[in-house]
């Protein structure tokens, strides 16, 4: 635990701190706006917990977390996502969501968020760890088939709650993991290899919408555009008709007057196109360049391979989450249920990303710490 002084005030990365801060409250101006007021009453909720959450962990020492929370953590989560199959709340058909309470009167929370923060720790934790390396150098095939097992348990599991675009997510940290910890380079090109044709062999077993999707963005002018086109359709309309400066904030028409469905989730960043122009989407890009920009900078100076490893778990799966949903919202990729990072309303995916920030705070304040 540190004390909380004056020198150590001086010490946090308040740029750290702060971009994620100003993300949230950028993309509440697009909640504001597209969605239903109780939506933005818990967004800023969420950001309250999740800013109090970052202050507690950077104020302990992320190797004890590592060391002796992560485990018991991770158990906990898997315990949750059981729960989630058997007794969780449908949305939308992903059966992802857990509530705690009465129903009315409780709140929900979607442990599959949580799942990618604690398969993050335990996979830090593992590699750093000492362990046999392989002639080669690098990570060993047991290496790779431990983290593989790590990640593969929530998986499974977020499989059978049919949230594919949450199960994604996933294959980024493990990805991510291999490459940091020196994976192989002909396995690494086996790998890139591999990806396309297990792409093409996994698309005959998809469901019908999701062929559908895949359609839209292979060929946009031979489908529905009432259809499972539609969402893109109209994202694209809602961030051409923006402009450079938009058509001023609460004057959009896509998503405040519900041509865009759930506008405030998946296409947050279409909101703020329309409602904000080219300006605030180079707004919002400066800030997730700032916020990227300090967790690698405190990587590099990490002390320790764990902290090192955990943040730059983190960075992968914020950057992977920006890729794809920005790659929706302007018609590049199928919709897959991937939100906008701290933007896109979800009070479980804000608090969980602020977890994030608060250990690679924690990193910076024992950077001098041997």
């Amino acid at each position: 635990m540190v004390d909380l002084n004056r020198r150590t005030l001086k010490d946090v990365d308040w740029l750290l701190l702060l971009s994620p801060i100003a993300l949230v409250s950028l993309g509440c101006i697009g909640i504001a706006s597209a969605a239903p007021r109780n939506e933005l009453q818990k967004q800023l909720v969420a950001l309250a917990i999740g800013a109090a959450i970052a202050v507690v962990l950077m104020l302990n020492d992320y190797r004890k977390i590592l060391l002796n929370i992560a485990p018991f953590a991770y158990a906990a989560v898997m315990i949750a996502l059981v729960l989630v199959i058997f007794i969780g709340e449908e949305h939308n058909g992903n059966k992802a969501w857990l509530v705690i309470g009465t129903k009315g009167h409780g709140f929900s929370i979607q442990p599959s968020e949580f799942a990618k923060v604690v398969t993050i720790l335990m996979l830090a934790r593992y590699m750093a760890q000492s362990r046999p390396q392989s002639r080669a150098g690098g990570l060993s095939l047991k290496d790779m088939l431990v983290m593989g097992a790590i990640t593969a348990l929530p998986v499974v599991l977020i499989v059978m709650e049919h949230d594919t675009g949450t199960m994604l997510t996933f294959g980024a940290i493990l990805g991510a993991f291999y490459f940091l910890g020196g994976m192989r380079k002909l396995l690494l090109v086996a790998a890139l290899v591999a990806l396309p044709v297990g792409l093409v062999g996994v698309y005959p077993h998809l469901h019908g919408y999701q062929k559908e999707r895949i359609k839209v963005i292979i060929d946009p002018g031979n489908v529905d555009p009432k259809g499972y086109a539609y969402q893109t359709i109209q994202s694209v309309i809602a961030v051409g008709s923006g402009g450079v400066f938009g058509k001023g904030i609460g004057n959009g028409t896509q998503g405040k007057l519900g041509f865009l469905p759930y506008a405030w989730t998946d296409f947050i960043a279409a909101v703020i196109a329309e409602e904000m122009g080219l300006i605030g989407i180079l707004m919002m890009m400066v800030l997730y360049l700032i916020f990227i920009w300090r967790l690698i900078a405190v990587a590099q100076g990490s002390r320790d391979k764990s902290g090192s490893l955990m943040i730059m778990g983190f960075v992968a799966l914020i950057a992977f989450h920006i890729l794809c949903n920005l790659g929706m919202v302007v018609g590049l990729m199928p919709i897959m249920g991937i939100p906008l990072p701290l933007m896109s309303a979800g009070g479980t995916a804000v608090m969980s990303i602020f977890m994030g920030v608060g250990l690679a705070l924690s990193v910076r304040m024992r950077r001098f710490v041997n």
